[in-house]
């Protein structure tokens, strides 16, 4: 939300512009929170003994290239989660300190960026990246050499699950490796012998076009093509034909928004395909009004989701006020302003807000059983803060559900089945869990 050293003499504190411009006009209540956090921070002992340093956490998000659609979302989310900390009393006192940079969705840019973060900026964790390639790199190159807390809330490669990582590497969301069996079953029961496929060729897109060919073809399924493209192409005519060669019952894009944009016209416009099954790198919106609502209506997806409880209505409501009627339908947002809040607890939990390895050991602390249980928004982080400074377990259910991780670092959960119908994405109401 704002970056910089700790105001002290001739210090001061730099508003970061970029946060500072999604804010929304008619709601000032993040920006009365960043003021509040500047003044207390202006008014700091200038005594190192005495001053709490605040908790750097670093955004590694795609805010431009192919996965740009969700991405503002996404910082909206992780946003969130910090002012709530804060207005909560943050980590004794010290703030939660959100610095985003873009990776492009691009694995050179991405460690650059890390690296950013952790020599220049400080940063005790990185939140991301925004795709797994990235976040893979980004954990072998940067977080686990370094031993830092990496939690991603969008990396969904079965890859990350086994990746040599001494237990520096996080996800709030599920492997694909449960997508991708949900979304072949979820294929055989619309009636789809045949399939062909069209995935991005990297390490998410690889996993989840694997599982899903695995899975469909046990189920009785056929495979007709397994078509890998580039992130970035002119035009994917090429890879389309040999996805639709012999005339497949449904086209499975797995892909990024920006890439499906271009291949879901060409399919339709060319008449190689007309009937689909999304996943959730292209639950976005914004790609289906450029590609159509019409012309996709009643096209099915996957993503990460849980049903509704009182913690994810709680986020949704706080996340609909603070961004002026902005309805949080992307996926992974959810896991976003968990994964921070899951952070900050950590901290908390640990007595610091700068010994990465410290946070690192008490995120499971926080998150699993048994304890309290304990949600999102200011009142419940203000409950979970107060357990914990006295001592006591407690239990972080969140607004995507519960967030319990295993030994591998990661988590559990329902992947959701989601439409498209009458202009907007809604959800089946149907949740299943491998």
């Amino acid at each position: 939300m704002w970056y910089g050293p700790v105001p002290c003499a001739n210090e001061y504190v730099e508003v970061e512009r970029s946060m500072i411009a999604l804010l929304p006009k008619q709601n000032l209540g993040i920006a009365a929170t960043l003021l509040a956090v500047m003044l207390v921070l202006a008014g700091a002992t200038c005594d190192p003994e005495e001053r709490q340093e605040p908790l750097l956490i670093g955004q590694l998000n795609a805010l431009s290239g192919s996965l740009v659609y969700a991405s503002p979302s996404l910082r909206n989310a992780a946003v969130l989660a910090a002012d709530h900390v804060n207005r909560a009393g943050g980590i004794a006192g010290a703030p939660v300190v959100l610095i985003s940079r873009d990776t492009g969705a691009n694995v050179d840019q991405g460690i650059a960026a890390a690296r950013a973060l952790v020599d220049v900026e400080s940063v005790t964790s990185i939140l991301g990246a925004r795709n797994s390639s990235v976040t893979i790199a980004v954990a072998e190159e940067v977080t686990v050499p370094k031993r830092r807390l990496q939690v991603s809330s969008t990396s969904s490669s079965p890859r990350i699950s086994g990746l040599p990582d001494d237990d520096f590497l996080f996800r709030t969301t599920v492997s694909d490796a449960a997508q991708g069996g949900v979304l072949a079953r979820l294929a055989r029961e619309q009636g789809y012998k045949t399939a062909g496929v069209m995935y991005l060729n990297n390490a998410y897109g690889e996993g989840l076009t694997n599982q899903f060919a695995t899975t469909f073809t046990e189920l009785g399924g056929t495979i007709t093509g397994k078509v890998p493209h580039e992130d970035s192409q002119p035009t994917f005519k090429s890879e389309l034909e040999k996805a639709t060669a012999g005339d497949p019952d449904v086209l499975v894009a797995i892909s990024y928004p920006g890439q499906a944009e271009v291949y879901l016209r060409e399919a339709l416009a060319g008449g190689y395909a007309d009937t689909f099954l999304f996943v959730d790198a292209i639950k976005s919106s914004e790609m289906i009004a450029a590609v159509g609502w019409e012309v996709l209506e009643g096209t099915l997806g996957t993503a990460a989701g849980s049903p509704p409880t009182t913690q994810s209505r709680a986020f949704t409501a706080d996340y609909f006020d603070t961004y002026g009627g902005e309805q949080p339908t992307h996926a992974f947002i959810a896991h976003t302003y968990d994964a921070v809040a899951l952070i900050a607890l950590a901290a908390a939990k640990a007595g610091t807000t700068t010994d990465s390895a410290a946070i690192r050991d008490a995120l499971r602390d926080v998150a699993n059983p048994p304890g309290e249980v304990v949600g999102p928004g200011v009142a419940g982080i203000r409950r979970a803060l107060a357990l914990i400074a006295a001592g006591q377990a407690i239990n972080y259910e969140g607004a995507a559900g519960p967030v319990d991780f295993d030994e591998n670092g990661d988590v559990i959960g329902p992947i959701e089945i989601w439409k498209v119908e009458e202009g907007q994405i809604k959800s089946t109401g149907r949740f299943e869990t491998p």
